[in-house]
């Protein structure tokens, strides 16, 4: 019996990369809509994006260290929604 990690990479590397820009889209979209529509119940829906992509994010980083950008950059616009900052897009690079 072979374990997931002795299968092939490829895909497992397709769907990391597929759950990690979703999250981007995500993350981007409600912070598009903030900045279309900054009330009080905009900024709680981009927090609550924010606060339930993270730990998902924050697992792959832990296997796949080349994402870790996306993790500081998803809190860093946590920070910056929590303090009324300005905003900023997340890249996929």
């Amino acid at each position: 019996m072979t374990t997931i990690k002795d299968r092939d990479l490829s895909k497992n590397q397709r769907l990391v990369d597929n759950i990690v820009l979703h999250a981007i889209d995500q993350v981007n979209f409600t912070v598009r809509n903030l900045g279309k529509r900054p009330t009080f119940a905009m900024l709680m829906e981009c927090e609550n994006c924010l606060t339930d992509f993270m730990p998902v994010i924050k697992l792959i980083v832990d296997d796949y260290p080349e994402y870790a950008h996306v993790y500081d950059k998803m809190a860093s616009v946590l920070e910056a929604v929590q303090v009324h900052d300005d905003l900023s897009l997340i890249e996929f690079a």
